[in-house]
């Protein structure tokens, strides 16, 4: 006996993708990881790059003042004086400076005159030549002279005396970079160390007497 054909009125079955093999899968998830895979080590090349473009422009304008002191001027004639040089590549923005005697901040020739050498004469003689270092600017291989002093300035006590405490004069100053990276230089370490950002200026800084 035949069967009833199917009427027009039931749905034909759909029919059912063959199921994938356990190799295809395996492939597609070994293409998913190697893309993975990629993505990473391509992220970590940008940020190597990134990274090495930013230290490289640290490096162009990096600043480095360094300080001392001199009993000689350039031509070899006598004079002392309170140097600071920028060895660095790029300009060195000052925050603040203090200059110390004997660990004690000084406001100015006069003070320092006063408390190294007994030099009590509040007003320095014309020829005594003091550098503003306050928010100042140091261009790359600039050096400035923060005191200045020819024998003929002073008494021959004084001066005498002054060439013997020079030794004693040190600094502290913070400074930074046109990147804001800062430093903290100070007289009695070797290298400026690396900090956050110039805290809050001392109390007596040079330049701030006479």
């Amino acid at each position: 006996m035949t069967e009833p054909a199917p009427s027009a009125s039931e749905p034909a079955s759909e029919a059912q993708p063959a199921p994938m093999p356990p190799r295809y899968r395996l492939f597609e998830l070994l293409i998913g990881a190697g893309v993975l895979l990629i993505s990473a080590v391509s992220v970590f090349v940008a940020y190597s790059a990134n990274r090495t473009q930013e230290r490289m422009l640290a490096a162009s304008v990096w600043p480095s003042l360094v300080f001392g002191t001199s009993d000689l001027a350039q031509d070899g004639s006598p004079q002392l004086s309170i140097d600071l040089l920028n060895r660095g590549v790029g300009p060195a923005r000052v925050r603040w400076a203090e200059v110390l005697y004997a660990g004690k901040p000084v406001a100015g020739p006069s003070a320092l005159l006063a408390a190294c050498c007994g030099d009590q004469d509040t007003t320095p003689d014309a020829s005594i030549v003091s550098s503003a270092i306050q928010r100042r600017v140091i261009g790359a291989d600039e050096w400035i002279q923060a005191m200045r002093v020819p024998p003929s300035s002073t008494s021959p006590a004084v001066y005498a005396a002054l060439t013997r405490s020079l030794p004693g004069v040190g600094m502290r100053l913070c400074y930074c970079s046109v990147l804001d990276e800062c430093w903290l230089l100070d007289s009695k370490h070797d290298e400026p160390e690396p900090v956050r950002d110039c805290k809050a200026a001392p109390a007596v800084l040079w330049g701030s007497g006479a």
